[in-house]
């Protein structure tokens, strides 16, 4: 198993790259997810963000605990359009660091900036046998993955719909219990105190929503 150390680097490695090809992965996510460029050049700043933040933190628990998280085994990412640099990165970088091989699976609206991402992954040091890319539509890919019992978790941003299909799939399979991270529909809470400008808040609010 790769130390965790190693792993955390392979991170950092990550997120240099990505930032090198931030003009074309923010070009990725404006010609395939429909994004402003404000937009799109956030997006890929979040997913640096995930990539550091996530070895800053392995290697603070190793250091807290004097071990490693222990692995659960292959995790399925299905990310989704809307988000598909942050959250298809984030899933990937989590999985990565706690010693998991990854099946990430992208939305089909946006497999180009996926398959960059990926390939930043892999020279960034990466092993192609443990982060697959795996294109193509979501149904049938869940119908064949789920059953089987060597998918140990799933990560997923979706609909609520999807994510409770996802929970009853895995729930009926035999062998070991699977871990489900949903992220699912809605709109974040603002807490808004006595101090913020009235302005400034509709503007905030505004920009969150779309």
């Amino acid at each position: 198993l790769t130390p965790v150390a190693a792993r955390a680097d392979c991170l950092r490695r990550a997120a240099d790259l990505m930032e090198d090809a931030l003009a074309e992965l923010a070009g990725f996510c404006v010609k395939e997810a429909g994004k402003t460029l404000p937009d799109a050049l956030g997006e890929v700043r979040e997913a640096i963000d995930f990539c550091r933040y996530y070895a800053v933190e392995a290697q603070a628990l190793l250091d807290a605990h004097g071990h490693a998280l222990a692995p659960r085994g292959p995790i399925l990412g299905i990310s989704p359009w809307n988000f598909p640099v942050a959250i298809f990165t984030g899933q990937i970088a989590a999985a990565l660091v706690t010693g998991n091989p990854v099946i990430a699976k992208p939305a089909e609206q946006t497999t180009l900036v996926a398959l960059r991402v990926a390939e930043l992954f892999h020279q960034a040091g990466v092993p192609r046998d443990v982060l697959q890319l795996l294109c193509g539509p979501g149904e049938p890919v869940a119908a064949r993955l789920l059953p089987d019992a060597r998918i140990a978790g799933v990560m997923f941003t979706g609909s609520t719909e999807v994510a409770r299909h996802l929970a009853a799939q895995l729930a009926t399979r035999g062998g070991a219990r699977a871990l489900l991270i949903a992220e699912t529909g809605g709109q974040n809470a603002m807490v808004v105190d006595s101090t913020a400008l009235p302005e400034q808040v509709v503007d905030d609010v505004i920009a969150s929503g779309f």
